[in-house]
């Protein structure tokens, strides 16, 4: 029997599309299963607890995540399988999971950043307030002209300015 070899050029550009399309396809799975499990408040919850902590049990895990039952508390552990690992009976974060434990404590950042930022006004208006307040304190109580007068006044207006630089 005559064994016939097709030449190698026909062969490799199919191969390299093949494999070219199953790292596509694995890629594309694996952005889904990253998104899928983000978009669920307990398992972010769980990835901040395994996060804040080099190494967790996971009765430790159940116990400050507020899960009820360890059924529910697996199938989510499961669902951050991208994030997190188990080595020797303690859960760690992967270097995926780093990253988006990473992602979590900015959007939590921004997040206050942002109200702070919405509330800018307000947040001048009460340091200006405050900052009254204790001048009119220290005057009633006689305190030192010099510093019910000047000192304080400088401060107050240094504090106000740099309160208003921090939201420009």
């Amino acid at each position: 029997m005559d064994t016939y070899f097709l030449p190698a050029t026909i062969h490799i550009p199919k191969v390299k599309q093949m494999v070219e399309k199953e790292n596509a396809e694995k890629l594309q799975d694996l952005e889904q299963q990253v998104f899928e499990a983000l978009e669920n408040q307990k398992r972010r919850e769980i990835l901040r607890i395994v996060g804040e902590n080099k190494g967790i049990a996971y009765t430790k895990i159940l116990n400050a995540s507020k899960i009820s039952d360890s059924p529910t508390l697996s199938y989510h552990l499961k669902s951050l399988a991208p994030f997190i690992e188990q080595k020797e009976g303690k859960y760690r974060l992967t270097a995926i999971g780093k990253d988006a434990y990473n992602l979590l404590l900015k959007t939590h950042a921004y997040d206050k950043l942002a109200l702070l930022q919405k509330n800018k006004s307000e947040v001048i208006l009460g340091n200006t307030v405050l900052w009254l307040a204790a001048i009119a304190a220290a005057a009633y109580l006689g305190a030192d002209a010099f510093l019910s007068f000047a000192i304080l006044p400088i401060l107050a207006a240094v504090c106000v300015v740099i309160t208003y630089e921090l939201f420009e």
